[in-house]
């Protein structure tokens, strides 16, 4: 009874009352294998099928098929969440892992409980034969009729202990201890790479770093015409006038918390805004045969003559690349002819190679590549009524192979 019990109440749970898309046949592979660990929902898993295994080992006493049973049964609940009409529900991973380790839990507190006195020979062979059975089947079906989507982690959840050192040390260096670091969470990116930890910096600033790797901090503390002294102070310098007062004031930043963006190649300031109103925005970039490099700085300084706006990517200054690369023009080119393969009016469009940077392929764990980015702008566009709607978009054209990507 406790088993059929038990039974009928998971079966219930998990296939009629969890939120979802029904039947959409895609399952998340989850990555992080310790994360349902650290959340609600893995432990209710976890404990969910606790029961399961101690009571079917106490009812049968037979404990190679109550095995198969409580690793199965997780599997086949979401196979049916991503295939099954009727069912609402979202496949997860992580649902296996802590169902199926709630599972052999329960098994090892039952067999504590009967003291070994069990029949493990007992429907060895028919227990063996079900388990390699549903283990092609589920395999098959995963293969044919399953979308697997890779991620590295499946939501945001709290940084651990290294996590949280590596937020410390970029605000640290960025601003020394000027902000104290508050909340600090991790939104896992996909394929292992790609993701990002969020800081929240006293008063709330919001910054971003890139994860894994700590090589980009992204800090946006305010960008508004009427800056207030919620942006970073420089010490020494007043309200810029133009220009080269506000580059002054980056070069000072830069000086002390990013002393490396001195030996850049080159350095720019521009304004933001129509009449920088924003104010300035000073590059650092570091250039090879006039490639860009990944290694940067941007800082923005506001009317007031603070820090406003900040971006620095800590990449390297020197990537080996293939001897030839394709031209601006070529990099056009294949645009061009791609965009007439689509049926596009080539003749209306503008098509211009605008930089020539070093990105990471793959995302963010493979090779280095020489890429162009090229601009499409439509002239025979009409705006909407807020003067928006027709902004050029850009395509990236790898420099070494002509192959092309959509940003």
């Amino acid at each position: 009874m406790p088993l059929a019990f038990c039974l009928t109440g998971v079966l219930g749970v998990t296939l009629a009352l969890r939120g979802g898309e029904a039947g959409r046949a895609e399952c998340v592979i989850n990555h992080e294998v310790t994360e349902p660990l650290y959340t609600t929902q893995g432990l209710w898993n976890l404990a969910m099928f606790v029961p399961l295994g101690l009571f079917g080992v106490l009812a049968l006493r037979r404990p190679l098929p109550v095995l198969v049973g409580v690793t199965a049964l997780p599997c086949l609940i979401e196979l049916a969440q991503a295939l099954a009409p009727f069912v609402s529900g979202i496949c997860d991973s992580a649902d296996v892992e802590m169902n199926a380790g709630g599972g052999l839990l329960g098994v090892a507190l039952g067999l504590v409980l009967v003291r070994g006195r069990v029949a493990w020979k007992a429907w060895a062979r028919p227990g063996l034969i079900v388990a390699a059975v549903l283990g092609v089947t589920g395999v098959a079906v995963c293969q044919t009729a399953i979308t697997l989507d890779h991620v590295d982690g499946s939501g945001v959840r709290d940084a651990r202990d290294t996590e949280r050192k590596a937020a410390e040390r970029a605000i640290h260096q960025a601003f020394g201890n000027y902000y104290r670091v508050g909340a600090v969470r991790v939104s896992p990116g996909i394929d292992g790479h790609n993701g990002w930890i969020s800081i929240q910096m006293s008063d709330g600033f919001p910054a971003e770093l890139m994860w894994p790797g700590a090589r980009q901090l992204n800090v946006s503390f305010e960008n508004s015409a009427h800056p207030t002294k919620d942006s970073f102070p420089v010490a020494g310098f007043g309200k810029p006038g133009d220009a080269r007062s506000a580059y002054l004031v980056a070069r000072a930043y830069m000086k002390s918390h990013y002393p490396w963006a001195e030996a850049a190649s080159s350095h720019a300031t521009r304004p933001v805004g129509s009449k920088a109103e924003f104010g300035w925005l000073t590059s650092w970039r570091f250039k090879e045969h006039g490639v860009v490099m990944p290694r940067s700085l941007d800082v923005q300084i506001n009317r007031a003559g603070r820090v406003s706006q900040m971006l620095v990517d800590s990449g390297p200054t020197h990537v080996d690349l293939p001897d030839r690369l394709i031209s601006a023009k070529q990099a056009e080119e294949i645009v061009r002819k791609t965009q007439k393969k689509s049926g596009a009016d080539v003749a209306a469009l503008r098509i211009r190679a605008d930089v020539l940077k070093v990105e990471r392929a793959e995302g963010r764990q493979g090779p280095w590549r020489a890429m162009w980015s090229v601009k499409t702008t439509d002239t025979q566009c009409t705006p909407d009524e807020d003067g928006s709607g027709c902004e050029p978009f850009s395509t990236v054209v790898d420099a070494g192979t002509g192959q092309i990507h959509d940003e």
